[in-house]
């Protein structure tokens, strides 16, 4: 076997192809929902809330980017109604750490429970710790929770989800013209809320994974919410990252995504130095849409690209990430730490899943 030929090994396998397609598709929907999402809510009282619109807007398109077109416009519509209600709530909850941090571990909680329903309520899940964090992160990074009131922060959040809505019925409407007919007629399975139930009255391994997230990130969503500093948001971040997927991810997984966010938070510090940082805050949106394209096919690099845009996004550090020294590094090791520490020392015999979604 010719030296090109054999398979990588060792850290250089990190970096190779994992074979997987690139997930342009998610990403033009998620452009796509958050662009409608910014449009459509931008015009409401409050126009910083139109940032939660956009979020809104760029989960629920995501949540109806791939599969037979019926359960997409299924899926969406579910995330539509529960994202709503669990971004509002992380919206009313920030600036208050202990309510903040209960939301949180409620939220852990059930999204993990979600996974005892199959696919679709791993999918669902994953969709949703996604939309609560990133509300959590992004309104107290900028400052919303004293710049727009409640009620319009929950308008715009409404008014973005309806466009993300909209998003995947003209998405779905286009793939419906190529679909066989057995797949066009497909329908989702309904949720058995009775097996998320059961796991919890069993405390089974969705509900002790459960646990096992809701504690660290509660933990950290509190310190987090009490003083919003540069520190509490890279440790928070690092941990959300390692433990955002409900189920009890395979050691390979694991080792992936804390190499994906320390190789970010390194890329990161090394582009503080050859970019302006306005330069850097203005491809933010890019940089993240990139990381989730390539995340399939090259894990480490595609969530290294993610983690970037995610920080730029969120404003972290606070406009000076020139200034992010060797502590970066540290908070992120310190972040996945804690992680590593509440998944593999909480209930150590649960048998590890298979990854459930992909995750970016």
């Amino acid at each position: 076997m010719s030296e090109e030929a054999a398979p990588r090994t060792g850290w250089r396998s990190w970096f190779a192809s994992t074979g997987q397609p690139p997930a342009w598709a998610l990403v033009g929907y998620m452009a796509a929902g958050l662009i409608a999402g910014v449009a459509l809510s931008s015009p409401l009282p409050n126009f910083r809330g139109a940032m939660l619109g956009g979020l809104a807007g760029l989960i629920v398109a995501a949540a109806g980017s791939g599969g037979p077109s019926a359960i997409s416009r299924r899926v969406a519509l579910i995330t539509a109604a529960l994202g709503l209600v669990l971004t509002a709530v992380a919206f009313a909850t920030g600036g208050h750490p202990f309510w903040a941090a209960v939301a949180m571990a409620a939220v852990a909680v059930l999204t993990s429970l979600g996974a005892a329903a199959g696919p679709l309520g791993s999918i669902l899940g994953f969709l949703l710790s996604l939309a609560y964090l990133l509300v959590a992160l992004m309104a107290r990074t900028a400052n919303l929770f004293e710049l727009v009131s409640f009620r319009w922060g929950a308008a715009h959040i409404a008014v973005g989800c309806l466009a993300g809505l909209l998003v995947v019925l003209a998405g779905t409407a286009w793939r419906r013209r190529a679909e066989p007919e057995e797949v066009r007629a497909a329908t989702a399975p309904p949720i058995p809320v009775r097996a998320m139930w059961k796991s919890l009255k069993t405390f089974d391994e969705h509900a002790r994974d459960g646990v096992r997230r809701a504690i660290p990130l509660a933990i950290l969503m509190y310190f987090f919410q009490r003083n919003g500093g540069r520190d509490a948001f890279w440790i928070f971040f690092a941990a959300y990252l390692v433990m955002l997927t409900p189920g009890k991810n395979q050691k390979s997984q694991t080792v992936v995504r804390v190499g994906s966010a320390i190789l970010g938070v390194l890329l990161l510090g090394v582009a503080s130095l050859l970019f302006p940082v306005r330069a850097l805050f203005s491809f933010g949106i890019v940089i993240l849409f990139a990381g989730i394209g390539l995340g399939p096919p090259y894990p480490v690099f595609g969530g290294g690209l993610t983690t970037i845009g995610s920080v730029l996004l969120a404003g972290a550090p606070s406009g000076a990430i020139g200034d992010w020294a060797g502590r970066r590094v540290l908070d992120t090791a310190i972040g996945c730490a804690i992680a590593l520490v509440a998944t593999y020392l909480l209930w150590p015999r649960d048998e590890e899943a298979d990854e459930p979604v992909p995750v970016t």
